[in-house]
């Protein structure tokens, strides 16, 4: 059975693994790099890059470059570029697209299959978007699984104690908390929280908002309305961020930030870690009341967490790891990298979707003392109904482990009424309309009388891959309507995602094809090294000298020239000059 991939599809970078003997393997990219960056970007000539590519030519394709998409994953959000609209599916396939070629490439084997991970606190409606991305990118996604856990099942493979785990996971964009019970190898996941918009980005921004102030007050000038020199203070803000993790201070400049009649304006300051941690005091602080609502839901104290776990690079801050400590009593643990830690899981979630190889399964028994791991996931909102008066009825309620059910009566709100509607909604908020609208439901065929009198029998059930089936039956007529959900809130319909799939193919066969014409290129320089070898042995007198210096000389015009057909010819006419030289010798 071919390999699947565990992918952390990242807001700031992402990674990829599988699971090996040794246990789960970080695969690098197509640099040797184990992070490709989630930036997208398309050239003035409509190529595609991706990750380091994309990002180091960011400044120079202001406008069409894309960060940090993964914030808008199950939005109607739409990026446009050069007139075309593209849709937060659309660009994430594109990742997910160059790191399933990449694993391709290295491991020389076709990867249809993958596990996903998704913050704990994505609905359904954005789980099902990052769905629909990997399916765009020719991926068969066999689960789609909470970061969080996918973290504590790295962790947890490796440790043969039952333990309780808290999860603190802030990334480029989102944060979650999760408390998550590890017991003879079943990861059961007791409490989640957490703010879909909070992360490192904010961070950067702050920084980058200071580094605006500074430049302000030392030339008069407003760097805000360029987004050229936005993109430089923003990767100056990043890499002055990752610095003061390890430094109390560090040196920020961008040189010729801004034309002027008088000459090229230059930022240059210093930021102190200090000044950091005031500018970015409140949003640390943020991560507070999740952590406090995760632990009240577990209904365990402070003292019944064992381990507390770092997940995704923001939490390198130091302000980060203080506030933790000073949450929990308790050292974070530092055994795997908080970047990779996510996709390592996310290749161990993949034990329980195929046969295990017999060398791992082996492996597993001895080091690990058990085979498969069980875990029990858990609901992070609220599903219900919304009733008269934009009331919000809950029939499964947050934190629930699934797979479950649950059911609630309702009955009619006027005489004689013959059919009753029941809007579906996920989230916490008492009026139903501000919450996330799934589905409707709508039975018909029920026994007229005085409102108040029908009984409606609601059924929520929600299965392993947290898709939610919901019925309603009259229960004196036995009449019944049910419906299955999957997030209809911003997925694409088929005809979109059909084209978007063709799409996807058509890059791939450009960039194949772009791989082979690199490939040919590279054997055509090789062959003029050659070629140019030959001639210094031979020397000027040599009967074939000349013939030789002629067919290398048209050999670097067709490369310079890009010309593949002239190219193919004078390779295959060299190639066979070459060997009658080396016969005659």
């Amino acid at each position: 059975m071919s390999r699947i991939l565990g992918i952390d599809l990242g807001t700031t970078n992402s990674v990829m693994s599988v699971m090996e003997k040794n246990g789960p393997f970080v695969v690098p990219n197509s640099l040797g790099e184990r992070l490709t960056p989630s930036v997208v970007g398309f050239s003035k000539s409509g190529e595609v890059l991706v990750g380091k590519k994309a990002k180091r030519g960011a400044i120079m394709n202001v406008g069409r470059t894309v960060f940090s998409i993964k914030r808008q994953m199950g939005t109607n959000h739409r990026i446009r570029i050069e007139g075309r609209e593209y849709t937060p599916q659309e660009i994430s396939a594109m990742i997910l697209q160059k790191m399933k070629s990449d694993a391709e490439d290295y491991f020389g084997e076709e990867i249809t299959q993958a596990v996903v991970t998704v913050p704990a606190y994505f609905t359904d409606t954005q789980r099902a978007a990052t769905k629909d991305a990997g399916e765009i990118a020719g991926l068969h996604v066999r689960r789609v699984i909470d970061e969080p856990t996918a973290a504590a099942l790295a962790y947890g493979l490796d440790s043969k104690k039952d333990q309780t785990l808290m999860v603190y996971d802030l990334g480029g964009g989102t944060f979650d908390v999760s408390i998550i019970e590890v017991h003879s190898g079943v990861f059961q996941v007791l409490a989640i929280a957490g703010n879909n918009l909070l992360g490192g980005d904010d961070f950067d921004e702050r920084v980058a908002k200071y580094l605006v102030d500074m430049f302000r007050e030392q030339h008069g000038e407003d760097l805000s309305q360029d987004p050229i020199a936005m993109q430089r203070l923003r990767e100056a803000a990043e890499e002055a961020k990752i610095e003061l993790s390890e430094l109390k201070e560090t040196h920020v400049l961008v040189e010729a930030i801004m034309m002027t009649d008088a000459g090229p304006l230059t930022l240059d300051t210093t930021l102190t870690r200090e000044k950091f941690e005031e500018l970015t005091k409140d949003l640390v602080e943020m991560t507070l009341p999740p952590m406090e609502k995760a632990l009240k839901d577990s209904k365990l104290k402070i003292g019944d967490i064992d381990t507390v776990l770092l997940v995704g690079g923001s939490t390198r801050t130091p302000a980060v790891q203080r506030i933790v400590r000073e949450f929990t009593g308790k050292n974070a643990s530092r055994d795997i990298s908080p970047e990779e830690v996510v996709a390592m899981g996310a290749a161990v979630q993949t034990l329980v979707l195929a046969p295990l190889d017999g060398d791992i399964e082996q492996t597993l028994a001895q080091k690990y003392n058990r085979e498969k791991p069980v875990i029990i996931h858990m609901t992070p909102f609220s599903l219900g109904v919304g009733l008269q008066g934009d009331q919000f009825s809950p029939v499964i309620e947050r934190n629930s482990t699934y797979p479950t059910e649950g059911k609630d009566i309702f009955t009619t709100t006027r005489d004689f009424q013959e059919a009753i509607s029941f809007p579906i909604y996920e989230g916490e908020e008492t009026t139903a309309s501000e919450n996330t609208f799934l589905d409707l439901l709508r039975i018909e065929g029920i026994t007229p009388a005085p409102k108040g009198v029908p009984r409606i029998e609601v059924t929520f059930r929600l299965n392993p891959d947290r898709i939610l089936e919901v019925t309603a039956e009259d229960l004196a007529t036995g009449v019944s309507k049910k419906v299955v959900v999957e997030a209809t809130g911003e997925r694409l319909n088929e005809s979109d995602k059909n084209r978007m799939i063709r799409e996807a193919k058509e890059r791939v066969s450009r960039m194949l094809r772009s791989k082979i014409s690199e490939s040919r290129h590279e054997e055509a320089r090789n062959m003029l090294e050659r070629a140019q070898a030959t001639l210094s042995a031979l020397g000027g007198d040599h009967s074939m000298s000349a013939e030789l210096k002629a067919m290398a000389d048209r050999l670097r015009d067709a490369i310079d020239e890009g010309d593949e057909s002239l190219l193919d010819d004078t390779i295959d006419d060299l190639l066979r000059l070459l060997a009658e030289i080396e016969a005659s010798a």
